[in-house]
Parts: structure tokens; C-alpha cells; sequence
């Protein structure tokens, strides 16, 4: 981890320490496991399997505003097959933190609201096909900005609804290598800053919170 992505973490962990804690929420965010198997001309390709989970903490700061930390850990492992050749198993992790706005009320039991989030992510991913192996590697500090609603299922049970408007490289560094069924490899890397808020095109990735009030 950089020099920069440590002092960028810290600052987050301040600040997130120092809002006064009144009302805690915990959120169930992601919990996956999937598997995948591949053949050529009827010949084991390998395989992959994914496991990944994640949640949030959040409390309030005063009626409209609420800070909030999440985390999400991703697990890969992955087959060789009959080639012998195979990507090394990755561990994938999100870190950070932010504030949400509630606005007024749709209706008693749904509230509108905005977040602002930044967080440190570093994602390990490789795919493997007839071109080869290619993996690839983002690691650095990231904002970013949501819109969603709330729903009070009933005095303790909430579900958020909400999807990203933007996500930005405060500072991040990206890796591509492609090895080929030669074993040649070519490796790529780029070094990435976008001071910029993107909130043009259709809205994706919607996130589905179930929550639970402490």
C-alpha cells in the first residue's frame, strides 16, 4: 500500500472515530459464491470459484446526517485443467467509509437520501480463454457519490435501495499481464487521477441493504 493510500485511510478512520455515535445501523451488503468450469475441444480448461461478502456500520450524526464504514472481501481460486497452467488465487478488499443526507419524507415509512463516500480498494481478478491468461490488478483510493431511498420495514428492519452516480481515482495504480499458451508475457500498467464528478449515462449497479437498527 502507497505512502498516499495509508494517509487517505487514516484521515477516514478520524473522521469516522470522531462522529459521535448515537443510533448504530448494521447493513448485510453482499454474499456471493459462485463457481465456474470451462472446456476446449472437450478438454478440462479450468476453472474458477468466487466467494465474497460484505456489510456496513453506520450511525447518526445529527437527524439528516449519518456517517457510515463498509468493507467487501473477495476470495478467487482457480482450477488449471489440463493445461497445467493456472492464474495464483487473489484475495480482494474494500475499505472506507462516508456521510449520507436524508431528505424529507416520501412517506412515513420511505426517506430519500445522497451519500458521499471514499474508500481504498484493491481488486485482483484474472480470466482465462483460447488468447490466454489475463489478469488484472486496481489498487488505490477511491470517491465517489450514491443517490437512494429507504424503506422502514418495521421498527427495527430497514432496506436501502441505491445505485452509484460516479466513482473516481483519487489515486490509483492499474496492472494488465497477458500470458499466452506460449508463455509469453506482456505487461501493461497505468497510474490513474480523475479530479472530475461523472454523472452522465444510465444508472447501473443498484445496491439491495438489508439492515438492522442496534
Amino acid at each position: 500500500m502507497s505512502k498516499r493510500s495509508l494517509i487517505g485511510l487514516s484521515i477516514l478512520g478520524l473522521v469516522l472515530l470522531a462522529a459521535p455515535a448515537r443510533a448504530m445501523e448494521l447493513s448485510f451488503l453482499s454474499g456471493l459464491y459462485k463457481s465456474e468450469s470451462d472446456k476446449v475441444n472437450g478438454d478440462d480448461a479450468g476453472g474458477k470459484a468466487t466467494i465474497e461478502l460484505g456489510g456496513r456500520l453506520g450511525g447518526e450524526i445529527d437527524q439528516r446526517f449519518h456517517w457510515f464504514g463498509e468493507s467487501n472481501l473477495t476470495l478467487r481460486t482457480y482450477d488449471e485443467g489440463d493445461s497445467g497452467d493456472a492464474p495464483d488465487n487473489s484475495t480482494s478488499l474494500a475499505l472506507g467509509g462516508g456521510v449520507r443526507y436524508y431528505f424529507s419524507r416520501f412517506s412515513e415509512f420511505s426517506v430519500p437520501f445522497t451519500a458521499a463516500f471514499a474508500r481504498f480498494k484493491t481488486d485482483k481478478n484474472a480470466e482465462q480463454d483460447l488468447t490466454g491468461i489475463t489478469e488484472t490488478e486496481s489498487t488505490g483510493l477511491y470517491y465517489g457519490g450514491r443517490v437512494g431511498i429507504r424503506f422502514g420495514l418495521d421498527q427495527d428492519f430497514f432496506l436501502d435501495l441505491e445505485t452509484p452516480l460516479f466513482e473516481s481515482a483519487l489515486f490509483a495504480q492499474e496492472k494488465t499481464e497477458l500470458t499466452t499458451p506460449a508463455g509469453v508475457k506482456t505487461k501493461f500498467s497505468k497510474s490513474r487521477t480523475d479530479i472530475y464528478l461523472n454523472t452522465t449515462g444510465a444508472l447501473s449497479s443498484m445496491v439491495v441493504a438489508l439492515g438492522l437498527k442496534l
